[in-house]
């Protein structure tokens, strides 16, 4: 937590995104108005966010002495001016979809103090076409968290073409200042997560496509062994220890050169089961079959890896901004 006064925060959106950053600013000290379209949904958010705060209490990272503290931090609105009326960050978590967005926040705009910080947490629009449509762009960035937002510590910043360089530096500040590790990525599509998923999904997705492995192959590769070694070692640093001489050489050549190159997810796997009606986990059916897996479970022992990850990296001591652990 920081020492300094934070801003007074609100967030846009009471789904499930919004309520995992609402929490993430509640435990690093910030006063938080979490806005939702509808009433009847914020209790449901509320109860999520408590659910939130009481794993992280179980896992020891945040004391449970601290409970009654953070979660008062917390209040929830339908009425978008009461949520914004003195707020000095406003990130927007709604849906997808550009007109959505750049709705919400031309209304936050027009209720919210002249110098509040705008921001979204898209991972998939990009800042420059969010800013273009409010009245003050210069005031907005993109702060996109990753799920779950309130255990994964990086936060990518993505200023736009009009985004002043201060409001970046803000908005940067403050994510430090809340226990977030804010990385400053260029306004390119996918800006630098998603586009290493995607490039990561796209190889292994063709050749499931050509028949050479399966998808179990794929994901037991970077869960139990790439994955494994990121923590310790980034891609580059990982091409310095191997030598440059070895990553010019024929073999890395051999390996580019046959690397995939195609531009349509249409075009693998990833666009024949689409095609089939298959969405995923929200359909029950994608790569695998998710009516005999049990997705709650799934994302339960998700949320337990990354915590187990968390606490190795910060050598088994790990405190979450709230409190030390009871």
């Amino acid at each position: 937590m920081s020492d300094k006064p934070l801003p007074q925060a609100a967030v846009l959106g009471s789904g499930t995104m919004g309520a995992q950053i609402a929490l993430s600013l509640a435990l690093g000290g910030a006063s938080v108005r979490l806005w939702g379209r509808r009433p009847e949904a914020l209790p449901e958010a509320v109860t999520r966010i408590a659910a939130g705060f009481d794993f992280l209490a179980e896992e020891g990272l945040v004391s449970r002495n601290a409970r009654d503290e953070v979660l008062a931090r917390i209040k929830t609105t339908s009425d978008m001016g009461a949520a914004v009326q003195d707020a000095g960050f406003i990130i927007e978590a709604a849906a997808e979809v550009l007109e959505i967005k750049q709705e919400l926040l031309r209304r936050a705009e027009t209720l919210a103090p002249a110098t509040a910080i705008t921001s979204s947490t898209t991972s998939a629009l990009g800042a420059g076409d969010i800013q273009q449509a409010l009245t003050r762009p210069g005031q907005f960035c993109v702060a996109h968290y990753a799920q779950p937002a309130h255990l994964v510590p990086l936060v990518e910043v993505v200023p736009g073409k009009d985004t002043d360089p201060a409001i970046t530096q803000a908005a940067t500040d403050l994510l430090t200042a809340t226990g977030k590790d804010p990385v400053l990525c260029p306004d390119i599509p996918g800006f630098l997560w998603a586009r290493i998923q995607h490039a990561v999904l796209r190889e292994f997705a063709s050749l499931v496509g050509q028949g050479l492995v399966t998808p179990e192959a794929c994901d037991t590769i970077l869960r139990k062994g790439y994955a494994a070694r990121l923590p310790a070692m980034g891609a580059f640093e990982h091409a310095d220890l191997a030598g440059l001489d070895l990553m010019n050489g024929d073999a890395a050549k051999a390996v580019w050169a046959d690397l995939s190159n195609v531009t349509d997810p249409g075009e693998t796997p990833v666009g024949a089961l689409f095609a089939k009606g298959h969405t995923g986990m929200r359909s029950g059916q994608g790569f695998y079959d998710w009516q005999a897996r049990n997705p709650d479970q799934f994302k339960a022992d998700r949320d337990a890896e990354i915590v187990r990850r968390v606490k190795i990296m910060a050598g088994g001591k790990v405190v979450m901004p709230g409190g030390d652990p009871a």
